[in-house]
């Protein structure tokens, strides 16, 4: 579309991609690129395709996490999305989610499913509202999954949506284990609504590919699994 618009050939957008990618203003994307700025939300199929070798790892990591006959809460995030893909080869959860594409994949599995109800957001593929959080708190469950944008600068995992950021907390509060998925790009980005601080939550499942650094910052407050 941009070689057309500009009537140029697509290895000159490439480059041009490329090069602005370097200035910090874009994070290239599978056949395009999205603008990088800490207040621009990006859509959740843009999200899904990002570093997804890192998240279904980090997802295979999270399945040994739960334990058999457990009730689990699937939140909204493209990193908790491949999770949920794991979870259809199960038979023996108790399943609950407010993100529209987990649901739509784990009606192919033998779980016991539940679809939170609440007015439908877009940008995130969920739903959200105060039906939805009085849902949430009908709830108890053992243990909880849920993404995170960017946290540089913050005492525990983020979300660019405030909407989003109110069903999240909701969603700690109603489990006995909270568990955060994030992979490594997540400690150098930044983003606005803080869910919860980290001394608060259970733990974070993250890449074995996580800077020294990176996890000594974070390993006083909240166990990196």
């Amino acid at each position: 579309d941009l070689a057309n618009k500009y009537s140029v050939t697509y290895e000159t957008i490439r480059k041009d991609l490329a090069q602005l990618e370097k200035q910090g203003l874009l994070i290239k994307s599978h056949g395009g690129a999205v603008l990088k700025q800490k207040t621009v939300e990006n859509p959740f199929n843009v999200r899904q395709e990002k570093n997804i070798d890192l998240k279904q790892e980090i997802a295979e990591k999270a399945t040994k996490l739960i334990p058999e006959g457990a009730s689990v809460i699937i939140a909204t995030g493209s990193t908790v999305l491949e999770l949920a893909k794991l979870l259809i080869l199960r038979n023996d959860l108790k399943i609950f989610t407010d993100s529209i594409p987990a649901a739509t994949y784990l009606l192919s599995s033998e779980n016991e499913v539940y679809l939170f109800g609440g007015k439908i957001r877009p940008k995130s593929s969920s739903v959200y509202g105060g039906w939805t959080n009085d849902l949430i708190r009908s709830v108890n469950v053992d243990l909880c999954f849920v993404g995170s944008d960017g946290f540089n600068g913050f005492n525990g995992p983020t979300s660019p949506s405030y909407s989003d950021a109110s069903i999240d907390s909701t969603i700690f509060e109603q489990s006995r284990k909270q568990y955060i998925l994030a992979d490594t790009s997540k400690f150098t980005t930044t983003s606005i609504y803080q869910l919860a601080p980290w001394n608060k939550l259970t733990g974070l499942v993250t890449n074995n590919s996580i800077d020294a650094e990176m996890k000594h910052s974070l390993e006083n407050r909240i166990e990196i699994i």
